[in-house]
């Protein structure tokens, strides 16, 4: 064979295998179209099977009121796909019915004792379903009434334990009391008991009750019985209000008599009519004031609201129980659904006390607008009385520092600097823990920490008046230093105190709600400060009930404001240097 057969022969045999390769390829592609479908099918079908199964969690079991809304929540419950994926089933048998609720989130209310177990079922997209159960008990509801403040020594001591406001959807078989009192444990049993707690002291009393089915529920109230009180501090306004005018009074009427003069002489019938031309010279510069005149109306209308509180207000006594709106679970055997405090403001009567409440209720069912009412009363006596101590004892000091100066100035001006740095705050939550909550002990404590700036601002005058030339002429003829500062010095720096005082007034009246809003003041006394208090303690303005906080809220900053514009203007009027031409 020659050489160009031999070539031929080898191209033809190439080619030929080319195509079979091709032929090879396309048979390949073709079967692999066909069997695609197939293949996704068993690959699905194997991921399918490999899928975890879901998991179901109930959350954690729970013990109940009866009537209470009980909240079921499964969003722990976990998937491959997420818990978004899963469809959630609650049931459970509630007297004698199957109860079945559909979601992640749901809330149902029960109205029969016993336990109850809820099984949760989840089920996946592939139909993979898992339970979880959980056990929810409900007892009966006790209620061992309010909490009670007694004062030993009177004959309120004695009181009654009733339980019978209690409720269950069976019978109630068996009340019991516990408490220790004067060391010794009591076990009482029966709806009702009475026992005298005559020992000061405070009680916890622990309500018991046990109803047919067997469930137990249980309330606990607090009894305390405060000590009975000193004179003075029952009659504190009268210790340190009234005898302080009396006894300056009956000092200037034992002085005149001491000289031999009567009690009104022409001298000074003159002076009073110098001083009421004076009155009606600032009244009118005070009057031009509008803001200053603004304030004195304010401040007027508190006067009236805090004397005629009991006849403007909706009750006479809005912290009495008979006047404080019952909830629906378990005060008073309430049937409604809907009437839970705190109540919003309405004008329409109450269908179980008969009240309005033109701005709502709080948290115990008590009207806001009467305890607004009465609180101006705290207010304001906190404001004058403790202002009162706090610019005798500025004025005192100040005198003392500004007039005789060098050991005696070093030692009362360390005295105030001391004060003036310690924070006031801390240092009235100190003195209310050794002294006790007593509304008394407010007062005290205000006035006797508000000091230190007006003895600063008083010695600063006295320093300034004391050098002057009529002082150093009545030195001269032999004025004893009584007699200067009584006559000469003491007149020229009242104007100053007066004007300062106004403005304490305001820091006292926002001292006191600040220390009630804490839980410092007396828990027996409306306030403000003590309905903020409560307000905050119970979420008001989370759960919406604005009116709670408004009310008190509001007349803190108008009788501040008040006071601050009236100490301004009267400022305006004493000081000509400030006064507009």
């Amino acid at each position: 064979m020659t050489d160009t057969e031999i070539s031929v022969t080898g191209s033809v045999a190439s080619v030929r295998h080319v195509i079979g390769l091709a032929a090879i390829c396309f048979l390949i592609a073709v079967f692999a179209a066909a069997s695609a479908p197939l293949l996704a099918a068993v690959a699905g079908d194997a991921s399918a099977s490999s899928m975890a199964l879901p998991t179901a969690d109930a959350g954690p079991d729970r013990t109940i009121l009866i009537g209470n809304w009980t909240y079921l929540n499964g969003n722990k419950s976990t998937a491959d796909g997420g818990n978004e994926s899963l469809a959630y089933n609650w049931t459970f048998i509630d007297g004698g019915e199957l109860i079945a609720l559909l979601g992640e989130n749901v809330s149902y209310r029960f109205t029969h004792t016993g336990v109850f177990v809820i099984t949760l079922t989840v089920t996946d997209p592939l139909n993979q379903t898992a339970t979880d159960q959980l056990t929810v008990a409900v007892v009966p509801k006790a209620y061992a009434g309010p909490d009670r403040v007694l004062k030993a020594g009177t004959n309120t001591t004695l009181i009654e334990l009733n339980g019978t406001s209690s409720s269950s959807d069976v019978a109630i078989v068996a009340y019991y009391w516990t408490f220790v009192y004067a060391g010794t444990a009591y076990n009482l049993s029966g709806p009702v008991n009475a026992f005298d707690f005559a020992s000061p002291g405070k009680y916890a009393v622990k309500l018991t009750v046990v109803d047919a089915n067997g469930m137990v529920g249980s309330d606990t109230i607090t009894v305390t019985v405060k000590r009975q009180p000193y004179f003075y501090e029952e009659h504190w306004l009268f210790t340190f209000v009234g005898m302080p005018i009396i006894i300056a009074i009956s000092y200037m009427v034992f002085m005149k008599w001491r000289r031999g003069a009567g009690i009104i002489t022409p001298t000074d019938i003159e002076k009073a009519k110098l001083q009421w031309k004076n009155f009606r010279k600032n009244w009118s510069i005070f009057k031009a004031n509008r803001l200053g005149f603004a304030g004195l109306v304010t401040l007027l209308v508190f006067v009236v609201i805090a004397v005629a509180a009991p006849w403007i207000s909706t009750v006479p006594d809005p912290t009495a129980l008979d006047n404080q709106e019952p909830n629906d679970y378990g005060d008073r055997n309430i049937t409604t659904d809907d009437w839970v405090n705190p109540l919003p403001p309405s004008f329409d009567p109450s269908p179980y006390t008969g009240l309005t409440h033109p701005w709502g209720t709080d948290h115990k069912g008590q009207d806001v607008y009467s305890l607004t009412m009465f609180g101006t009363r705290a207010s304001l006596i906190v404001g004058l009385v403790a202002t009162g101590i706090s610019v005798v004892l500025g004025t005192i000091i100040g005198l003392a520092a500004g007039y005789f100066g060098r050991v005696t100035d070093e030692v009362l001006m360390r005295v105030t600097d001391f004060f003036l740095v310690l924070p006031w705050f801390p240092l009235m939550i100190v003195m209310m823990a050794i002294l006790g909550r007593e509304f008394v002990w407010v007062v005290v404590v205000i006035g006797i920490t508000s000091w230190p700036s007006t003895a600063r601002v008083v010695r600063s005058q006295v320093l300034t008046v004391k050098e002057r030339q009529f002082i150093q002429r009545a030195r001269a003829v032999g004025a004893g230093d009584a007699h200067i500062l009584r006559t000469h010095i003491m007149p020229n720096v009242l104007p100053l105190i007066f004007a300062n005082t106004v403005l304490l007034i305001a820091i006292a009246i926002f001292s006191e709600a600040f220390l009630d809003f804490f839980g410092l003041g007396d828990p027996t006394v409306i306030s403000w400060g003590a309905m903020l208090e409560a307000a905050y303690d119970f979420d008001a303005f989370i759960g919406g009930a604005w009116w709670w906080i408004a009310a008190p809220g509001t007349a803190i900053v108008a009788m501040v404001l008040a006071f601050s514009l009236v100490g301004y203007a009267i400022d305006d009027v004493l000081n000509p240097k400030l006064r507009r031409r």
